[in-house]
């Protein structure tokens, strides 16, 4: 009975280490997809916290049609591991600060490849510019009403202690609210920020009515 029951054991473990094998024989992805979310050749600031922002990938001529998930970083980046094929690169519904579209940018992927992705913002910021003035913090930048369709929440100016700066990650803000196009000025009082925390970045960033995620500069500004 006890050489049965060996015989058994050496059996299963036999059967485990050949499966292990097998799973270890599985190709991985070898190469890597680089790009920027871009407007008039230009990257797009976004959430980078939770993976919020995402585009996909859908590979040609692949029989399970289930999308490849890309998150974008808070300065329009992202960064994907895939293998070799040809690709086609969509906006997700719903998702983004970005009108969708049914336009799909088709990518050939083979070893390390980069894309632009363009797309049309709701707003955009330009020639953003921040200055510390004592405690005051003044952030000055150019917006501009793409969509008409849609308004503005809020625009605010946020500082945290982490790089990570979005309207779900900050320790203070400051939100204005009567403008929707031209030349925004916003400042906030840092005195708190600037006396406990170690670091402090800033960010400017634009909620638009309706719509889930804000758009954001795309360069986070260290005054501390």
């Amino acid at each position: 009975m006890a050489r049965l029951f060996s015989k058994s054991v050496l059996l299963f473990l036999f059967s485990i280490f050949v499966i292990a094998c097998g799973k270890d024989n599985y190709d991985t992805p070898s190469s890597t997809l680089t790009g920027l979310v871009t407007y008039n050749g230009k990257p797009i600031g976004v959430r980078g916290s939770n993976a919020s922002v995402k585009l996909q990938l859908w590979q040609e001529g692949f029989a399970l049609r289930t999308p490849i998930d890309v998150y974008i970083s808070q300065n329009g980046s992202f960064s994907s591991q895939l293998f070799d094929g040809q690709y086609k690169l969509v906006t997700v519904p719903g998702n983004g600060p970005w009108q969708h579209t049914a336009d799909t940018v088709l990518v050939q992927v083979k070893g390390n490849s980069h894309v632009d992705f363009s797309v049309k913002p709701f707003f955009s910021l330009s020639e953003v510019e921040y200055q510390l003035e004592g405690e005051e913090l003044i952030a000055t930048f150019d917006l501009t009403h793409i969509d008409q369709t849609k308004t503005i929440e809020g625009i605010s100016l946020l500082v945290n202690d982490t790089y990570f700066v979005d309207l779900g990650h900050f320790t203070g803000r400051e939100t204005v609210t009567e403008k929707n196009e031209g030349t925004v000025s916003i400042r906030l009082n840092v005195r708190e920020q600037l006396a406990n925390q170690s670091s402090v970045f800033a960010r400017v960033g634009v909620k638009i009515s309706g719509i889930t995620e804000a758009i954001y500069d795309n360069h986070v500004e260290k005054i501390k």
